[in-house]
């Protein structure tokens, strides 16, 4: 059943103009009012397509239907709602609000509804309008938009690779306070592709990134620490870095740590500790940490041998895409 409602769900979303009758055109060529039911544009006081009443709205809080700008449920303001619903992982559900939110340029709504004409959900695909949303809502010096842009040109999206565009974009994010954009940076630099390799300005964009809470950049500067890139080595401040990053979130870093103290690299072999790292990373979810709990639990390092434990570990990594857990867990029940 459950199945058979999502592909109906889908089936709804691709058609959702059709079966409307919907235009779905731009939010500025709209003429009228926006029904916050349904999406649809009106000009008298009934909704063509849906008939709800013109101004219309339900609260996303207690699910009141309501004709005013606060809820008579619960109080609730109309926008506060509406931002709400416009992240509705639901998108049909979703459109609505994104459509009347971006018609007052909300840089959110801007950016939510620039995702609905790139991919072609609920309205027709149409990628150059996608990209003059996306502009749209970075002209405002909105930082995710901006951040959005950097992405586009970086990964030729929309429009041609042009890495040297993509920096101007992730520089202005970076200004507005985006940590991820001071860590791209720094990778141009590290790599040397596009701007001349200088590792110092890459560890530089690193820290400012890291001390913004960027778990990835916690990664890198250890990286250029292990790997002497522009200084000596400095394993113990990579250990350092790799810790930073593991509290930061970074389930990568976990593993990693998981392994260094399992085999005694880089620090005193510590197998505990290495378990330990071991079950964050794979709470996290994490499939290369599952399999090493398998082969940790099978054969005792850590922790005493429990072969009910290490096939409870193959299988969780198994179903999280490691063929060679799947392989484990057939010869361990052999």
């Amino acid at each position: 059943m459950s199945r058979t409602l999502s592909f109906l769900l889908t089936a709804l979303l691709i058609l959702f103009p059709v079966i409307t009758g919907a235009e779905a055109v731009p939010p500025e060529s709209v003429s009228g009012w926006i029904c916050l039911v349904c999406g649809s544009s009106g000009e008298a006081d009934l909704c063509p397509v849906c008939s709800s009443v013109r101004g219309k709205w339900f609260c996303q809080e207690c699910h009141t239907d309501n004709m005013t700008e606060i809820c008579r449920g619960c109080g609730q303001a109309r926008d506060a709602s509406l931002r709400i619903q416009s992240t509705d992982t639901n998108r049909l559900n979703a459109w609505p609000a994104v459509l009347y939110l971006a018609m007052s340029n909300d840089p959110d709504a801007l950016l939510a509804l620039a995702e609905y004409y790139e991919n072609g959900l609920v309205v027709q695909r149409d990628r150059t309008y996608a990209l003059a949303l996306y502009e749209k809502a970075a002209s405002t010096r909105y930082g995710p938009a901006l951040m959005k842009l950097g992405n586009i040109y970086d990964e030729g999206v929309l429009v041609p690779r042009d890495y040297f565009r993509s920096m101007e974009y992730y520089q202005l994010a970076a200004d507005q306070g985006i940590p991820e954009a001071w860590w791209y940076l720094g990778t141009y630099y590290e790599e040397g592709s596009t701007v001349n390799r200088n590792y110092e300005t890459a560890r530089q964009y690193y820290r400012k990134a890291a001390e913004l809470g960027d778990a990835d950049s916690w990664m890198s500067l250890a990286s250029l620490s292990a790997g002497g890139k522009g200084m000596e080595r400095d394993f113990t401040q990579a250990l350092e870095y790799y810790e930073k990053a593991a509290e930061a979130g970074s389930h990568l870093a976990m593993d990693y740590l998981g392994y260094l103290y399992m085999a005694g690299e880089m620090v005193e072999k510590n197998e505990a500790k290495g378990l330990a790292y071991y079950h964050r990373a794979a709470d996290a979810g994490n499939a290369r940490a599952m399999f090493a709990l398998g082969v940790a639990y099978q054969y005792g390092q850590g922790t005493e041998a429990n072969l009910t434990e290490a096939a409870r570990w193959y299988e969780k990594a198994a179903l999280a895409g490691r063929a060679d857990a799947a392989l484990a867990l057939h010869a361990l029940n052999q």
